[in-house]
């Protein structure tokens, strides 16, 4: 993770590595400053945070939008944010935790040890990145199409802690190419909401930008006490859709893992999507069972990387968590509907079983029996799998994205219309999950056309061009 420069800082290449043999895309000179809500939001408001929130305080989500020339003056950029951050008022706030008192007696009763987090509205902003990068849009965007990955230099790379009071939850990066176009880069704590919560509140922005009214968002009472712990359950061991960490993180809010993990991307074209369902028709009997293209792309995906982790790793890769997410429709007024900032979104597992006593891997799987595993995988709300994953805790230190393979279902996210800049349509979209294990993640998403699917995935380093290979020979259809 870079940490937070001023103008003159070293260039950053495509992958977050600073220097080597892509400095023709690096981005470079990062101008940092910060925009608050135009109205003080009041006196010690506080946002409390689910346990569904909570489950998912060491991941982050990036937004990365490219756009054609001409670019937009930073300061036009900037004026819709000091409304919209009056609407999504937690967003510029900064993390807090209750202190626990030791005992009623003890000095008082004075306040020790660490306890639940929330965050105070304090508005203290949303920090805002200016870069600048040496490559034209077409070059990056042939680039992208051509290795993948090079997404994550558009977006800031810092995680929250470890100190929480100073830690923004939400960064804006504006990258301004050589050609005159740009792109918005976005790195959202998914402590605060779900893909779908980011996307409605990104969209929410650009429809101030582009001179809309923008639909009000429907945000928790921000003055609701902290939510009653759960009881203590039965077993204290979380769900196999996610796992503990190995020791407590503190105020560090990074995924602790032992390999170096890297993004990873490529499209997968309409051409290519009807040759899967066409092979997956002809190899699955059971008709009832409705395999889309999240399932299929996703079983690729599986049976590949199963096969490059090999044998060793054959138990571990048996087992994938699912995350399916749904649309976030706020309606007008305020009333009712989905809340925007919130961790609402299914997630579980499903597990290829041994057979008759012989084992029977992913990696040799046929893709319709793994995309049919996943299409009837049993999901539960985000919520049910923190209370059995906190096992009555205030808080838990807990590997959603990566504690296995993770398989990120975003196709009903309209990501391309949602961020239209004064009738501009952004030429390529990424939506990724920064945080990861190390089993590593993959986001389906709509293309620009919908027909096709963009993946953008966080691997283990060396594994990517092993599955940029599989995935050719999974893939026959030229894109």
């Amino acid at each position: 993770m870079v940490v937070e420069a001023v103008s003159g800082s070293p260039p950053l290449a495509v992958g977050g590595v600073a220097g080597g043999s892509s400095m023709g895309m690096a981005v470079h000179g990062h101008r940092l400053s910060t925009v608050v809500p135009s109205s003080v939001t009041g006196e010690e408001v506080n946002y409390e945070l689910a346990d569904a929130d909570l489950l998912h305080k060491l991941h982050y989500l990036r937004a990365v939008h490219v756009f054609r020339a001409p670019a937009f003056a930073i300061e036009a950029l900037k004026e819709p944010m000091f409304p919209w951050l009056d609407l999504y008022f937690p967003v510029s706030g900064r993390l807090r935790r209750r202190h626990q008192a030791a005992d009623a007696g003890a000095e008082g009763g004075k306040a020790v040890g660490l306890g639940r987090p929330y965050v105070r509205c304090n508005d203290c902003g949303v920090r805002i990145v200016e870069v600048a990068c040496d490559a034209t849009v077409e070059q990056w965007l042939q680039a992208e199409a051509e290795r993948g990955g090079l997404c994550k230099a558009l977006a800031y790379d810092k995680v929250i802690g470890p100190e929480l009071f100073f830690s923004p939850l939400l960064y804006v990066q504006v990258t301004s190419f050589k050609c005159g176009g740009m792109a918005l880069g976005f790195t959202w704590a998914h402590v605060i909401g779900d893909i779908p919560s980011a996307a409605a509140c990104f969209s929410t922005w650009a429809q101030l930008f582009s001179g809309k009214k923008a639909p009000a968002p429907t945000l928790r009472d921000p003055l609701a006490m902290p939510p009653p712990a759960a009881p203590p359950a039965s077993v204290a061991a979380p769900p196999p859709s996610v796992k503990a960490t190995a020791a407590p993180v503190g105020d560090d809010w990074a995924v602790p893992g032992t390999r170096d993990m890297v993004p990873f991307s490529f499209h997968v074209t309409e051409q290519q999507l009807q040759s899967l369902q066409l092979s997956a028709a002809k190899g699955h009997q059971q008709r009832h069972v409705v395999m889309g293209p999240f399932e299929l792309v996703s079983a690729v995906i599986w049976r590949a990387l199963a096969a490059i982790r090999g044998p060793e790793e054959e138990e571990a890769t048996r087992t994938v968590t699912v995350v399916r997410t749904e649309p976030a429709t706020p309606t007008p007024g305020g009333g009712g509907g989905r809340p925007v900032l919130a961790n609402e979104h299914r997630i579980g597992h499903v597990v290829v079983a041994s057979t008759g006593g012989s084992s029977s891997s992913p990696a040799t799987a046929d893709v319709s029996k793994l995309a049919a595993l996943l299409a009837g995988a049993h999901l539960d709300e985000a919520s049910a799998v923190a209370a059995a994953a906190f096992a009555g805790a205030e808080d838990a230190d807990v590997v959603v994205y990566g504690a296995n393979l993770t398989l990120v279902d975003a196709e009903a996210l309209e990501v391309y219309a949602g961020l239209e800049l004064a009738g501009r349509r952004p030429a390529h979209v990424e939506y990724a999950v920064d945080g990861v294990g190390d089993g590593g993640a993959a986001v389906v998403h709509r293309d620009g056309g919908g027909r096709g699917r963009t993946v953008a995935a966080v691997l283990r380093r060396g594994e990517a061009d092993r599955l940029r290979a599989a995935l050719r020979d999974a893939l026959p259809v030229a894109a």
